[in-house]
């Protein structure tokens, strides 16, 4: 069967038609990204703080591109990044100092923010009697950090031990329990920050 020159000037202009009608996604360009937390520190004793990353494009809107964009440290010796689910945890490795953290995305767009390690100056001790052996006792703990600042959890990357007198038996971010084994004059309690790296602090308190 043969089409007439009518037919087939009709189903020409039909596909015209639909090819004009049908539209195109359009390309959403990446305009910047960026680190989205300004005036970045932490604290010597942090396990970590999360920092976040997202893009905007050129219609405005914007994503969470915090897995998808390469973190650097500009002192890996001070600063250690973990990727988890929705953010990079931040965890400092050295007693103070500052440092710029920067995110790239296809080596194309980067962000850059300074980041503040605020260093722990001292530590305070209540007391405990050491002629109460065998029943546990409860140091309580603060800390001195620069600026003066004291009310800081003492948690992360601080690590207790004793001498051979006493045992401890429990810590936490304010207070050491321990048990005092025998008879004895003192007690030493020492306090390793960044314990076997180059950036290790001792803090030791002698009881009597």
């Amino acid at each position: 069967m043969k089409l007439s020159h009518f037919s087939l000037a009709l189903l020409t202009t039909f596909f015209i038609s639909c090819g004009d009608n049908t539209e195109s996604t359009p390309i959403i360009d990446v305009q910047s990204i960026t680190i989205n937390e300004n005036n970045i520190s932490l604290y010597a004793t942090d396990i970590a703080i999360p920092l976040t990353a997202e893009v905007t494009y050129n219609d405005a809107t914007q994503r969470d591109i915090s897995s998808k964009v390469s973190w650097s440290s500009s002192d890996i010796y001070k600063l250690v990044t973990t990727l988890s689910t929705d953010a990079v945890l931040v965890t400092p490795t050295t007693n103070g100092g500052d440092l710029n953290i920067t995110i790239d995305y296809k080596e194309t767009f980067t962000d850059t923010k300074s980041i503040h390690i605020k260093e722990l100056i001292s530590l305070n001790y209540s007391d405990i009697n050491i002629s109460d052996i065998g029943t546990p006792q409860t140091i309580y703990i603060t800390g001195n950090f620069e600026n003066n600042e004291t009310n800081v959890s003492l948690l992360g990357n601080l690590y207790w031990t004793v001498d051979t007198n006493a045992t401890i038996t429990e810590t936490n971010s304010s207070q050491i329990t321990l048990t005092i084994d025998q008879n004895t004059s003192s007690i030493l309690l020492s306090g390793r920050l960044f314990p076997d790296t180059e950036s290790e602090v001792d803090f030791n308190n002698t009881f009597y």
